[in-house]
C-alpha cells in the first residue's frame, strides 16, 4: 500500500455499532434485534489521520439525506502540506438507497485528476456500468466508500446485542470486484481525542490484510479508531477527532404519520 493512497485506505473503514452507550454522545435508539433499519443517523465525523506514526491531515466524513430513504455519504481530505503537494486533495461521494433495511447503491464518484472515475449502479438488471464498461453485479455489492453505511446498517438490524456471524460483501472499484468479511471479535474501552468510548471491535477476515474498527454507539454507530496494514504491520491509523450529529429527518408527507 503506498503512502500516497492514504485517502483511499482511510476511507474503507468500515461503520459499525457496539453495546450500551458511551462517552461522547447519547447515540441513537434502534427498534428490537432483527428489526430492518428503516433509517441511518446523519453525521459530520472527522478523523485525523497517521502513516505509520507520520501526521498525513484530516479527512472529514458526512452522511447526509436526499429524500426519505435515500442518502449521499462524502469524504473530503485535507492533507498536511507536503502530502497534498504530492497527492492533492481527493474526494469520494456515494449515493445509496435504504430498501428492506438493506443499502443499495446507486452512484459513486472519486474525484481526484486523472484517477477520477464514476460508476452507475443498476440493482434491478444486477449490473455496474462505468470506467468503460458494464459488469455484472454479485450478490451484496457495494462501492467502497458506501460500504461503510452497509455494514453500518447490518449491525443496527441486530442491536442492542453483539452482531451474529460474518458481513460478507462484494467490494466494486475501478478496475475490480473483491469480496470482503466482516466480524466483531470482541468489545473493547478506547481513548481517541473525541473523547472515550465503549466500542465492538470489527475486524477484517484476511490472514495477510489487517482491518480493525472500533466502533460505539455514542458516535451513532460510526467508527471511533481505524487500523489498516498488511502482513503484521499496522500503516494506517484513524482517530475520531469531532462528531457532529445531524437532525434531517425528512417531514412527514400527506399519508404519513
Amino acid at each position: 500500500m503506498r503512502m500516497q493512497r492514504w485517502v483511499q485506505a482511510a476511507t474503507l473503514a468500515a461503520a459499525a455499532v457496539g453495546p450500551a452507550g458511551a462517552a461522547g454522545g447519547g447515540g441513537v435508539s434502534v427498534g428490537a434485534a432483527g428489526d430492518a433499519v428503516d433509517m441511518l443517523p446523519t453525521f459530520k465525523a472527522v478523523y485525523a489521520a497517521t502513516w505509520n506514526g507520520i501526521k498525513l491531515g484530516e479527512i472529514t466524513l458526512e452522511l447526509e439525506r436526499e429524500g426519505t430513504y435515500c442518502y449521499r455519504y462524502q469524504s473530503h481530505a485535507r492533507p498536511r502540506a507536503m502530502v497534498r503537494m504530492f497527492y492533492g486533495e481527493p474526494a469520494e461521494t456515494s449515493h445509496f438507497c435504504l430498501v428492506d433495511g438493506a443499502v443499495k447503491p446507486v452512484r459513486f464518484r472519486f474525484d481526484h485528476g486523472d484517477d477520477s472515475y464514476e460508476l452507475d449502479f443498476d440493482t434491478v438488471d444486477s449490473v455496474v456500468r462505468g470506467a468503460g464498461e458494464t459488469r455484472e453485479l454479485p450478490d451484496n455489492a457495494q462501492d467502497r466508500f458506501g460500504m461503510h453505511q452497509a455494514v453500518r446498517a447490518w449491525i443496527m438490524r441486530q442491536a442492542p446485542e453483539p452482531p451474529a456471524g460474518d458481513f460478507t460483501f462484494s467490494m466494486v472499484e475501478d478496475d475490480r470486484i473483491a469480496e470482503y468479511t466482516l466480524r466483531v471479535t470482541g468489545e473493547e474501552s478506547v481513548k481517541v481525542p473525541a473523547g472515550s468510548y465503549d466500542a465492538f471491535l470489527l475486524e477484517r477476515i484476511d490472514p495477510r490484510r489487517i482491518g480493525r474498527f472500533w466502533v460505539a454507539p455514542g458516535a451513532d454507530y460510526m467508527p471511533v479508531k481505524v487500523e489498516n496494514g498488511k502482513d503484521g504491520d499496522v500503516q494506517l491509523t484513524m482517530e475520531l477527532l469531532r462528531y457532529t450529529p445531524k437532525d434531517d429527518a425528512p417531514e412527514a408527507s400527506a399519508g404519513e404519520s
